[in-house]
């Protein structure tokens, strides 16, 4: 079995997950790791190793599905946000050519990705997410009629990474902050990733102030919900969790599997929930594999084991998807060095 992990990026231990899944499972078989970055980390851990044209390239997919061909892919596990739309759209052809594709519909990806789509997506089973505005005027009406208050977050409805984020704390802020985000979406891969112009595609946000939950949430490929993994964030740097805490509360088991029965997906999907001391609000949802999932595995899920056995058409083991409580967790930092393991795969040269 042949397993291609796109935009690996820093995430050597993702490939190892999928090695040793692959050994446990006794299956012969390779992980492939394709990546834009030739310095990409991940790209000395694979099997095999593409650069291939960034995940905003109009060849990006012709790399990915010359990939699948070549190597006989049997699976398929995006990484980054920013390519997740263009496998969902190429879904039907990487499946035609026998890839189990763990990505959510076309359909799916749309509605997850536009953050100012959340009240309307998740109110119908019960799930709150932030009051939110998609224009300078909305919100200072919305102000003046107290039906929020500051600060507010000024950020891409289709944001990653946290870029273009801005806070706004008076009304003199708002307009300022509006207009550097749409100025830093228009200067990053953002504005490639969406048919919106950057003018239309920032949101205004009331914050919620409490403790960070990252909510992973697994279905297999037929859309069915599998499992969740929670984590309570206790530390970030650079945008991510650097240490965190196990939990099984059961809201948030309940508000997972509500989500995963919902939104259908295949695959796997993030979101972050915050909890006021009174309710939890979903305030990012990421439809794909999730950096913090590691934290998960070192507590005992084995997710990768789930995906091989999936795509062979197996039994999925309970032990998979469980994880130890109460379990505090911390990342470190390894170094590699860069060599030329890996294979240039440019379809526009």
């Amino acid at each position: 079995m042949n397993i291609l992990l796109t935009s690996g990026a820093r995430r050597i231990d993702f490939v190892g997950f999928f090695h040793e899944a692959l050994k446990k499972a006794n299956i012969e078989g390779k992980v492939i790791v394709a990546d834009p970055d030739y310095n990409a980390p991940s790209l000395q851990a694979g099997d095999e190793n593409y650069v291939i044209p960034h995940q905003t390239d109009e060849h990006y997919i012709e790399a990915i599905l010359t990939i699948c061909q070549k190597h006989n892919v049997d699976c398929l596990v995006p990484l980054n946000d920013w390519e997740v739309p263009k496998i969902a759209a190429h879904k039907k052809e990487l499946q035609e050519q026998g890839v189990a594709v763990f990505a959510p519909d076309q359909s799916v990806v749309d509605s997850v990705r536009d953050k100012g789509n959340y009240r309307q997506l998740l109110s119908p089973i019960g799930v709150k997410a932030p009051k939110s505005y998609c224009s300078i005027a909305t919100v200072k009406a919305a102000l003046a009629n107290d039906q929020i208050a500051f600060p507010l977050m000024i950020k891409p409805r289709n944001g990653s990474a946290s870029i273009g984020v801005e806070t706004a704390h008076k009304i003199e802020d708002i307009e300022h902050a509006y207009q550097h985000a749409v100025n830093t979406v228009k200067e990053s891969p953002l504005d490639d990733a969406t048919a919106k112009e950057a003018e239309n595609n920032i949101l205004i946000e009331e914050i919620i102030e409490g403790d960070k939950y990252s909510l992973d949430i697994f279905n297999d490929l037929e859309g069915r919900f599998c499992a969740s993994f929670i984590r309570k964030q206790l530390q970030m740097r650079g945008g991510d969790v650097d240490r965190c805490i196990t939990v099984h509360q059961p809201e948030l088991v309940e508000i997972a599997r509500k989500m995963g029965e919902h939104l259908g997906h295949a695959g796997y999907m993030n979101a972050d929930v915050f909890f006021n001391g009174d309710d939890y609000y979903v305030i990012d949802i990421n439809p794909r594999f999730g950096g913090g999932y590691a934290f998960s595995h070192h507590a005992g899920a084995d997710v990768p084991s789930a995906i091989i056995a999936l795509t062979a058409g197996k039994a999925v083991k309970e032990e998979w998807l469980t994880t130890r409580p109460n379990l505090e967790l911390a990342r470190h930092d390894i170094v590699v060095p860069i060599e030329k393991t890996f294979s240039e795969l440019h379809p526009s040269r």
